[in-house]
């Protein structure tokens, strides 16, 4: 039987290509391109990697903008669609550090951890005991003049906080923790998305922390 890993991710597990042009048409990577088509790729037909990225998701704030952004509600839902499933990757809080929410790194972090405790105590039977991988957003990169510019401005510093929290989180839960800035840079065209090498380096970083985890 295959084992199978549910990523729960934003815009950089979509695949959304970096742009910072306000006129130009949203374009995404490829599925081969994309992270989760990488470690699907790198783990081979043993393995099922299933995909829920949503553009703008949040960890636990509900958007006035863009509605039904909010993970803390879709968490559970994604969950018992997809199930059963052997593992699960929690990869959001980018967005968190949009201005309109202003919160600090530590309370990102909080809202985070709710999605752990969603993924480990608040699922169907029927969905088993997935292990749960965190893995801390890479920060900020430039954020020029374009689409983003005021959406995050300011909090490039604030963003470099995220990760080290986050590790906070799963050393309480008892989860396991990535930290995607280890390996990946946000992009200089638009400070928030990752290029197609970038796309490449996570997914084959993530094959090894998912044969480490469920082998």
């Amino acid at each position: 039987m295959k084992k199978t890993v549910l990523i729960f991710g934003d815009s950089n597990t979509w695949g959304w290509k970096p742009s910072n042009d306000m006129i130009k048409p949203l374009e995404r990577w490829d599925d081969d391109v994309r992270w989760p088509g990488v470690l699907q790729a790198g783990l081979g037909d043993g393995y099922k990697v299933i995909a829920d990225g949503l553009n703008g998701r949040t960890t636990v704030w509900n958007d006035p903008i863009e509605e039904y952004r909010c993970g803390k509600d879709q968490i559970i839902p994604t969950m018992d669609a997809q199930a059963p499933f052997d593992m699960i990757i929690i990869f959001v809080g980018t967005n968190d550090l949009k201005v309109r929410y202003t919160v600090s790194p530590q309370d990102i972090a909080n809202g985070v951890g709710i999605l752990v405790d969603k993924a480990l105590h608040q699922v169907g039977d029927y969905t088993g005991e997935p292990k749960v991988l965190l893995v801390g957003p890479p920060p900020l990169g430039p954020i020029a003049d374009g689409v983003f510019k005021y959406m995050f401005a300011g909090n490039e510093e604030k963003s470099k906080d995220v990760a080290q929290f986050y590790k906070g989180v799963a050393e309480a839960y008892g989860v396991e923790f990535f930290d995607a800035g280890t390996v990946v840079k946000s992009s200089d065209e638009d400070g928030l998305h990752l290029q197609a090498d970038q796309h490449e380096l996570l997914g084959k970083a993530m094959v090894e922390e998912v044969k480490r985890i469920i082998g």
